[in-house]
């Protein structure tokens, strides 16, 4: 089966769309605070990074990145549960998307949400209350390591300019890739 990995900038309206899909969402680790409305567990599973590195030690990931300050891991009893036939979409950065394209191959498909504007980012983060210190560090390491440009790396890339139609291209995309493993699962049997 397949795992759906969306990358974008904080505030490009990756979470909205992504749990907008019809599809389990694979729950990653990290260190990172919980932002308001997300549930731990679901979201993300938050861990302290004495616990992130001794899960690391104990192998319990799959992959594990460090991003923005904080360290991120994908479980591996989910990639055995992908690999099984179920499903699932993820957030990733363009490490963890290399990481995991190059262990998974064409079962891993990256989705870059493309924001209007940085302009445009700056304001969803305000609207979603992030603190003003934590926008401009986000914005500070955009500039910086140009991430816009990791929609090159991707699959699929989706212009969110109205949620609504980027939703409805993330449903298109996941429909036709699953639909498209079905009948190449069918093929080898």
């Amino acid at each position: 089966m397949k795992l759906f990995m969306f990358m974008a900038p904080s505030g490009a309206g990756k979470s909205v769309i992504q749990h907008s899909l019809p599809i389990d969402f694979m729950t990653n680790c990290t260190t990172r605070e919980l932002r308001e409305g997300e549930v731990n567990g679901y979201h993300i599973r938050q861990v302290t990074e004495e616990e992130f590195l001794q899960l690391e030690r104990e192998g319990y990931f799959f992959e594990t990145t460090y991003y923005s300050g904080n360290y991120y891991g994908t479980p591996f009893h989910k990639i055995d549960q992908m690999i099984k036939g179920t499903p699932y979409h993820c957030t990733k950065d363009i490490n963890g998307v290399k990481a995991l394209k190059e262990k998974l191959g064409d079962r891993a498909i990256s989705i870059y949400i493309k924001p209007p504007s940085i302009e445009e980012l700056t304001r969803r983060m305000q609207s979603r209350g992030d603190k003003e210190e934590d926008i401009q560090r986000r914005i500070c390491f955009l500039r910086e390591t140009n991430e816009i440009a990791n929609e090159e790396y991707a699959d699929y890339v989706i212009v969110n300019d109205d949620l609504k139609d980027a939703q409805l291209e993330a449903h298109r995309i996941v429909i036709k890739e699953i639909l498209k493993s079905k009948q190449e699962g069918n093929a080898h049997t």
